[in-house]
């Protein structure tokens, strides 16, 4: 207790305390009454009542941190008192019996979830009875304002997509505790504060990204990462080095992205697409109102997420062993002060709910939260998430953490969480830009592909997919030619999956590069792709209509036919330790002899753009010879050119002399795109 509540304490505490020493003539007039050593004769300690003034009404449990824990009392003895004119007891001395210490737990004198300026506290004494004319302390706590609530627009339901398909049963940890707190193991960083706007969706995912960062290991509770950045490129355009985003835009018909809204869903859709995160110092979130950075900062950011898991929360055991594994996960309320009860800072929306417009990360949960602790409104039964709010107050408050019951009726089903790895790739290939989400029902075994061009002298090292059918297995191939990686996956929950090659596959000039994969179960199964979409933002009483323009890519290939949309791919790619050829051939050059570069330590060779003929054993015996490039020109390769060469690729021009030779000879054919 600080010094200002001590003072304030010691005048408090005495209401019923008085002088021992009196003149005897005085005391002679005096009544008496002689108590039980279990009656409260009087309080010792301040002779003022303490006062708290708090800047909002604090969550009780909350509040409760700055009351007295313990208070001394006055037991039994002689009270010496007199009778005033209303025939009220006047104390005047006491002679206790005994003084001790006892336990105060304090009750507040009116409703604590009543919308008032003052509220009293006195301490609720059990065992105990007061002596006549013996009043108890009180705390006054003045509430000077109230926590400021940002805008909370509306949030359509389609905004978090076709709720999955979650028919299916995923394997829950083998013992889920009965409670968990992250907030009280201290795992999570400091609660953020997106006032004056809207953009609690932005907020709840980088805290879920920032929660599975410090549950791995890989960043403390200090980790701070730009909110701004992700609200605003989520609806701005961004510069795609590759140009896969070509034709794509976002049209904000005059609406504010800071004040319009969004879903997890498209948070996790730009964070996926490699759109950020980065560091708070970067983007930091105080220069929101002038933020306009170029479209080239768009895809950049200090970590890149990996997996965007989508949880069924009726489901329970799923949530709870993804909190457990991620340290958070993003979800939707309605929220509405009238269903949050300060006194047990909790809430239950008990009315049918017109839908969400809040956004949350859910970090913890209670088993046996009393159902009785919920007002207005009785839930089906005990239990409660703890939610971490953005309102900018730390500790267990409605703007910092609370408690939800499991059967709020404004939860969305749908919750969202993160895997995130330090390291980026260096390169994306993606058509998907724009965050609708669309959905296509197909058969058990239907293959999916998309072609992407992809640039000389990188490595591609992983695919991601979007597929909101649980319970799947996915079979990817990528090929260029007779060159190619394979991957497998089985997906539990729905969601974004990245997924790492069985083996690199180098590019090392540019090339048509085809990723393609089956799903395989049983029954109808969802598969997604980009497509255009209208989302409606509302700011006070306007609403906003917000086009996602999608513009086809290479357009997905669906059993070989190609659609109007692109599939939810993507190719990751790193550059190759060496991207230019290391043998140049001059031009001038017609014919190369016979064993003229065998045993060589060349890795990758490039003839020249004529008639070069290949002699016996020219290139025999290389053992670094990775990549031979020969153009369209060339007729006459010697069958023994490549001896002893087992991992050659030959570089060149479909249906060229080359791409035969390769065929027959048995030799790895990577097709190059035209410079």
């Amino acid at each position: 207790m600080n010094n200002t509540l001590r003072k304030a304490f010691t005048l408090l505490l005495c209401l019923g305390f008085c002088l021992c020493v009196a003149s005897s003539a005085w005391a002679a007039e005096l009544e008496t009454q002689v108590w039980s050593d279990d009656v409260i004769v009087g309080f010792e300690g301040p002779d003022s009542p303490i006062v708290i003034d708090t800047p909002y009404k604090y969550a009780l449990i909350e509040l409760e941190k700055e009351f007295p824990a313990q208070l001394t009392v006055c037991m039994g003895g002689t009270v010496f008192f007199e009778r005033g004119d209303d025939n009220a007891v006047l104390i005047r001395r006491v002679e206790p019996a005994v003084t001790k210490r006892i336990d105060a737990a304090w009750q507040c004198l009116e409703d604590y979830d009543e919308d008032l300026d003052v509220f009293h506290f006195v301490p609720a004494l059990e065992g105990e009875s007061l002596a006549e004319g013996v009043e108890p302390p009180v705390i006054t706590v003045n509430v000077l304002g109230r926590i400021q609530i940002p805008p909370l627009p509306m949030i359509p339901e389609d905004a978090f997509g076709p709720v999955p398909d979650f028919s299916y049963a995923p394997v829950p940890r083998a013992s889920l505790p009965a409670s968990y707190n992250g907030y009280e193991k201290g795992v999570l960083p400091p609660v953020r504060n997106q006032n004056p706007y809207g953009t609690c969706w932005s907020f709840a995912s980088v805290a879920a990204v920032e929660a599975d960062l410090i549950h791995d290991g890989s960043a403390d509770t200090d980790i701070d990462l730009s909110e701004l950045h992700l609200a605003y490129f989520t609806y701005h355009d961004f510069f795609d080095e590759k140009g896969c985003n070509e034709g794509d835009s976002i049209d904000l018909n005059g609406a504010d992205y800071l004040y319009v809204g969004g879903s997890p869903l498209n948070a996790g859709l730009s964070l996926t697409n490699m759109l950020g995160p980065v560091s708070e110092s970067e983007a930091p979130y105080s220069s929101a109102a002038g933020y306009a950075p170029s479209a080239a900062a768009g895809r950049t950011g200090c970590c890149q997420i990996t997996n965007l898991y989508m949880y069924d929360l009726n489901n329970r055991a799923s949530v709870k062993s993804a909190i457990l594994d991620h340290g958070a996960v993003a979800g939707a309320y309605n929220s509405d002060e009238r269903y949050y009860s300060a006194a047990n800072n909790s809430y239950y929306y008990s009315a049918a709910s017109p839908g969400t417009n809040h956004i949350i990360a859910i970090v913890g949960w209670d088993d046996d939260f009393p159902v009785g602790s919920f007002s207005p409104g009785t839930p089906e039964g005990d239990g409660a998430w703890l939610i971490r709010n953005s309102w900018g107050v730390d500790g267990y408050n409605y703007a910092g953490y609370f408690w939800m019951s499991y059967y709020d009726k404004s939860l969305a089903p749908v919750a969202f969480g993160y895997d995130t790895q330090v390291s980026r790739y260096d390169h994306c290939y993606a058509y998907d830009n724009a965050p609708p989400l669309w959905c296509w029902i197909v058969d058990g075994g239907t293959a999916i592909s998309q072609v992407f061009s992809v640039d000389g002298g990188e490595e591609i090292q992983a695919i991601g997919v979007f597929c909101e059918t649980a319970s799947v297995n996915l079979s990817f191939t990528v090929s260029c030619g007779s060159a190619g990686s394979t991957a497998e996956l089985q997906i539990g929950d729905p969601g974004y999956y990245l997924v790492p090659l069985s083996k690199p596959l180098p590019i090392p000039e540019g090339a048509a590069v085809t990723v393609s994969y089956i799903i395989t179960g049983d029954g109808e199964l969802c598969i997604n792709t980009e497509g255009p979409g209208e989302y409606y933002g509302y700011v006070g009483n306007s609403s906003y209509k917000i086009v996602f323009n999608a513009s086809r890519g290479s357009g997905m290939r669906m059993d070989g036919y190609i659609q109007d949309q692109d599939a939810r791919i993507k190719l990751f790619t790193n550059d190759m330790p060496f991207t230019c050829p290391d043998l140049v051939l001059p031009g001038e050059l017609t014919a190369i002899e016979k064993e003229a570069f065998s045993g060589g330590a060349f890795r990758y060779v490039k003839l020249p753009d004529n008639a070069v003929s290949i002699g016996p054993r020219a290139f025999a015996d290389c053992p670094n010879l990775a990549y031979i490039h020969i153009p369209p020109q060339v007729t006459g390769i010697s069958p023994d050119a490549f001896d002893g060469l087992e991992d050659l690729t030959i570089l060149g021009v479909e249906t060229s002399y080359a791409d035969t030779f390769a065929r027959e000879h048995g030799i790895t054919f990577m097709p190059v795109l035209p410079e």
